[in-house]
């Protein structure tokens, strides 16, 4: 039987859905097409590196992408200074883009791409890398308990991890907005709501799938969110629990930086001071930088 929360959440997220779709408000075109998302991820991971970072970072170093994707983040480093950099996934489909970018001479001869067999540990000797960056990545790394003290291991004295990062509780940490384009929905709404009203909205007629919902063929895959019980590859990570770990791990903060939701504005002088509340930083930062020295 339907509870009331999921009711709530399925009418609230329809009507969203809804009215995105027929006036493409808040839409990203990009995620229909394969090309141009791959273009929108490229300049996507730049902007994520240059807003917050330096090749300085980077340059004459030995640079691991640690879940590197379809290898943009690499190929940007290794274009700009760094001495090498080692682009490691575990995702099949992602490391054949990257792969494919080397196979068709796309990358400087000072990347490389491997694909990862393990998701909690990393084959390389110890203290072989001078940086690690993990952008984008990190909400997603299941094992992290134990991928944070082998950054530790394979950096050198003195190394640091670069991260990109959105913590779980940001207001679009459910990572489902395409379905569920509600804010905070995951803190507003048991995840079983969430969860269902992300198998109704898929199996609606008017709901157009984006380009990971289609198989090869370009037919919609069968709905996956049937059944599910709990949000596919999120860790669920607050910063609180991410900094405990850094911590104890043996790690130092370089760099510790939660940036406002908002750009400008009332919104922006809110949210920033929202942030420096112990609490309440883990809902109102857009995006969470850190860089993790050895």
């Amino acid at each position: 039987m339907e509870s009331l929360s999921e009711r709530i959440c399925f009418n609230l997220a329809k009507s969203k859905v809804l009215k995105r779709q027929e006036g493409n408000a808040g839409e990203r075109s990009a995620t229909y097409d394969q090309g141009a998302y791959g273009d929108w991820r490229k300049e996507e991971l730049q902007n994520q590196y240059l807003d917050h970072f330096s090749f300085d970072d980077i340059r004459g170093k030995d640079v691991v992408d640690f879940g590197c994707g379809g290898g943009e983040l690499a190929i940007l480093v290794g274009e700009n200074g760094a001495k090498s950099v080692l682009g490691l996934g575990v995702d099949r489909h992602q490391f054949s883009l990257a792969s494919g970018r080397a196979e068709r001479g796309e990358t400087p001869s000072n990347v490389e791409f491997r694909l990862s067999e393990s998701t909690t540990s990393i084959d390389l000797p110890d203290e072989s890398a001078d940086v690690i960056l993990c952008f984008d990545v990190l909400e997603h790394i299941l094992d992290y308990r134990e991928i944070l003290p082998e950054w530790r291991r394979v950096l050198r004295p003195g190394g640091r991890v670069l991260i990109w990062w959105m913590p779980y509780y940001h207001p679009w940490g459910h990572h489902v907005e395409s379905l569920v384009p509600l804010p905070w929905a995951h803190v507003v709404f048991p995840e079983k709501a969430v969860l269902s009203t992300c198998a109704r909205i898929y199996d609606m007629p008017e709901f157009k799938p984006r380009i990971w919902d289609l198989d090869d063929a370009g037919n919609k895959k069968p709905n996956k969110w049937l059944g599910m019980e709990e949000l596919p590859t999120l860790n669920k990570l607050t910063i609180a629990g991410f900094e405990k770990l850094c911590r104890e791990t043996g790690f130092g903060f370089a760099r510790r930086e939660m940036v406002p939701i908002s750009s400008s504005g009332p919104a922006r002088t809110v949210s920033s001071a929202l942030i420096r509340l112990p609490k309440m930083r883990e809902f109102f930062p857009s995006v969470a930088i850190y860089a993790l020295q050895k």
